[in-house]
């Protein structure tokens, strides 16, 4: 996974703050708005599905540790948190959006078309997406409508190219998860490994 970016702009030295930077007790205030947004968009969710699907995945590549896949996936349902993604990702849009973008983004993500664009990992407007001709296949008629009006928008655009960020963000989070809780996982693996063989 790429490590998060700590901005939208492509170079990674911090950027001076500007009038139209929120202030903090203007960031406090938009947090709950944030994490209204994360909630419709179901980014959260959708972020730990794949974490979840990709470290299973893993997991039954390796002979010796396929037999205790149970183990692995009752630790990353205990460790792998929507809840705790969310919080970091919501944390990223107040520093970087203000609270008429974040409104703009609940208003566009409560259409058609911006319930199709976040139902899946593959179907998330992020930038490549956007500029991919066959994305408007996604898309009814009205749906089509809605998104050539949404694509002009500066909040969406800005959100577009956030999207792999807050991505990268879940990814980051559990993996600080995981290698917390790591310990915990040998000893029920060890655990496991004296009291019976792996299952099949």
């Amino acid at each position: 996974m790429r490590p998060p970016v700590s901005s939208v702009q492509p170079d990674a030295a911090p950027r001076p703050a500007s009038p139209a930077e929120p202030a903090p007790e203007q960031r406090a205030r938009n947090l709950p708005l944030a994490q209204e947004l994360l909630a419709l968009t179901k980014l959260p969710t959708i972020c730990e599905r794949k974490m979840m699907s990709v470290l299973l995945k893993e997991i039954r590549t390796t002979p010796e540790m396929r037999g205790y896949t149970d183990i692995f996936r009752d630790f990353f349902q205990q460790h792998v948190s929507a809840s705790l993604m969310s919080e970091e990702m919501a944390r990223y849009l107040v520093e970087n959006f203000s609270e008429r973008e974040l409104l703009q983004l609940k208003a566009i993500v409560n259409t058609s078309a911006g319930q199709k664009m976040f139902s899946t990992l593959e179907n998330l407007p992020d930038v490549e997406r956007l500029n991919d001709a066959n994305y408007l296949q996604l898309f009814d008629e009205e749906e089509t409508r809605q998104y050539k009006v949404f694509s002009r928008l500066p909040a969406f655009q800005k959100f577009s190219d956030c999207v792999p960020t807050l991505i990268d963000l879940g990814g980051e989070v559990t993996t600080k998860r995981v290698n917390a809780h790591f310990p915990d996982l040998m000893d029920d693996l060890m655990r496991r490994m004296q009291e019976r063989p792996p299952l099949n």
